[in-house]
């Protein structure tokens, strides 16, 4: 995991990387809230958006943890928050399938079931990979697969006139501005690096996404489920 070595020392304890932590948190909560103001629709759309933001927003806690303690609990500790990160961060990316899928057939005949089996077959694959190797950029690079396959459907929508897949088209759009940072380490200083800027553009993206799933959710029916 690449850790920058800015810290505090918070009543005697030292705290790595407090402003990732500040921004991972940020994520987490909203994420969190997002679900649950979401999974109160009674809709099957609604309900797989509403797990893939909590997962996000658990992915975003864990990592929080991850940051802030480094190596001092040891390398188990680490590496069991790290693998926790990743493994919800690929789970998430399966949710955000099924929910493109969803929108995809809103109304009309259902998914190849086969096709949802290859994405449970693939993502179970991944875990595997990522138990074995921690390694965050297998997560970056499935996460823009599944993610341009998701903006693709909401852009299919919007033009068909669906309600709220422009938001969320936009908002993956933004985040994608976060996995070029990332991946570039475009930082302003150690201070506010290219982690923290990235989570704020994410968080900004989620804010636009939720928006789009909130508006679909009130206009379907409780029957979808």
């Amino acid at each position: 995991m690449n850790f920058d070595y800015t810290y505090i020392i918070l009543f005697g304890a030292k705290i790595f990387e407090p402003v990732t932590i500040l921004t991972n948190g940020f994520i987490g909560a909203y994420c969190i809230y997002s679900f649950l103001k979401i999974n109160k629709y009674k809709n099957k759309l609604a309900t797989e958006w509403a797990y893939f933001f909590l997962l996000i927003g658990v992915s975003s806690t864990v990592g929080s943890v991850a940051h802030g303690t480094h190596h001092q609990l040891g390398n188990l500790f680490l590496n069991t928050a790290v693998f926790l990160m990743n493994a919800t961060s690929l789970l998430s990316i399966y949710f955000c399938f099924k929910a493109a899928n969803t929108t995809l057939f809103l109304n009309k005949k259902q998914p190849n079931k086969y096709i949802t089996y290859f994405v449970m077959l693939w993502v179970a694959t991944l875990l595997v990979i990522t138990f074995i190797n921690n390694n965050f950029l297998l997560i970056k690079i499935h996460a823009g697969i599944v993610l341009t396959y998701s903006l693709i459907i909401h852009l299919l929508t919007h033009a068909k006139k669906q309600q709220g897949s422009v938001w969320i088209a936009f908002g993956i759009l933004v985040s994608f501005i976060s996995i070029v940072i990332h991946s570039l380490k475009l930082s302003i200083s150690d201070w506010f690096n290219h982690k923290d800027i990235s989570h704020v553009i994410v968080l900004v993206s989620i804010v636009f996404m939720v928006k789009g799933v909130l508006l679909k959710s009130q206009n379907l029916k409780t029957s979808l489920r």
